[in-house]
């Protein structure tokens, strides 16, 4: 069933959501990443949307882009502090030190940062007035146990020495028929709300 989040397709991708080829792979689905269908290339839902952002070509432009863990905002306090000047001066450099700091257990799956490169640029894209709503909502006591962060956080860069994104999208990925839970709507809606563009992509099998 479609929700009031999915119905504000924007901002756009530019990218299609159609998927075909399904295959069962353990407890995950896999399809074709080419949209046609050609190629043996497969991947999960999220990577399929992933590639195919990375693929986009646009004169100026060069596309990135990389997964999100669910704890990435908790990650980021813990290994930087909630000081949002302090997170805007970091270089490349001081992210990739502190970044150390956290324990093996820590940069588990749960607890996984983005790398240096990525993370500098999303750190660099949102607003200190937008970071520093997004850190007091993540580190408040209330939201200890939810989650809802956005699958993937895709960019574009006018030069490989940018250390900010051009234009950026926090993209929550579903399958045609997989629940949007409650923390991950709300999670859109906020960040929709404080200006960060931040949408649901449905696929839709052919």
């Amino acid at each position: 069933m479609t929700s009031e989040t999915e119905i504000k397709r924007a901002p756009s991708l530019r990218i299609s959501n159609v998927v075909r080829g399904r295959e069962n792979a353990g407890n995950r689905v896999k399809y074709f990443v080419d949209p046609n269908g050609h190629g043996m290339e497969k991947a999960i839902p999220e990577d399929v949307v992933l590639r195919r952002w990375r693929r986009r070509q646009l004169e100026g432009f060069s596309f990135h882009g990389c997964r999100l863990g669910p704890n990435l905002w908790r990650a980021t306090i813990k290994a930087f502090g909630d000081d949002v000047a302090s997170l805007h001066e970091l270089s490349f450099n001081e992210i990739d030190e502190q970044r150390k700091c956290l324990s093996g257990d820590e940069m588990s799956k749960h607890w996984k940062l983005p790398s240096n490169e990525n993370l500098t640029c999303l750190l660099n894209s949102i607003s200190s007035a937008q970071l520093e709503l997004i850190l007091e909502r993540h580190n408040h006591k209330d939201h200890l146990n939810r989650f809802g962060v956005p699958d993937l956080f895709v960019f574009a860069k006018r030069s490989s020495a940018d250390t900010s994104a051009a234009f950026f999208r926090l993209v929550e990925v579903k399958r045609p028929r997989e629940r949007l839970s409650k923390d991950q709507q709300q999670e859109i809606i906020f960040l929709q709300k404080i200006g960060v563009p931040a949408r649901v992509l449905r696929l839709m099998e052919r």
